[in-house]
């Protein structure tokens, strides 16, 4: 689910890209594809599980924090299971990659959520622009 302010904020950046898109340098399409594929690991850590290949975390990270979600949500507070967090997410980006293929942007593999694309195995933190 997302919120008011998510929403307008995905509107603000939907917005820009189509406008911004079409006139793109051809160039410029694979640092886009590895800028949405380092979108993702950087928000994962807050709008999914962070990937531990990734994120230099514990080793029982991942499973006390769902321990702690369950807690949560016994308590009330509504936090989704990982199931919905998961496709949540797989279709932000699915929402995502339909603006990119219809600029002929290659979108990566996300495989932490089913969605097979290019592989990108070589991004460079220098190139990439901080998405928060």
């Amino acid at each position: 689910m997302i919120g008011r302010d998510e929403g307008r904020h995905m509107a603000i950046c939907m917005t820009l890209m189509e406008r911004d898109y079409p006139k793109m340098d051809l160039a410029d399409k694979p640092l886009i594809t590895k800028q949405i594929r380092a979108g993702f690991l950087f928000l994962s850590g807050v709008l999914f599980e962070p990937p531990e290949e990734f994120w230099d975390i514990p080793k029982d990270f991942i499973a006390s924090q769902r321990e702690i979600e369950t807690v949560a949500r016994g308590a009330g507070f509504f936090i989704p299971e990982y199931e919905a967090k998961k496709e949540n997410w797989k279709n932000a980006m699915l929402n995502l990659k339909g603006v990119l293929d219809k600029y002929g942007i290659p979108f990566p593999a996300i495989p932490e959520v089913g969605i097979t694309g290019e592989e990108i195995s070589d991004v460079d933190l220098e190139d990439i622009i901080p998405v928060f």
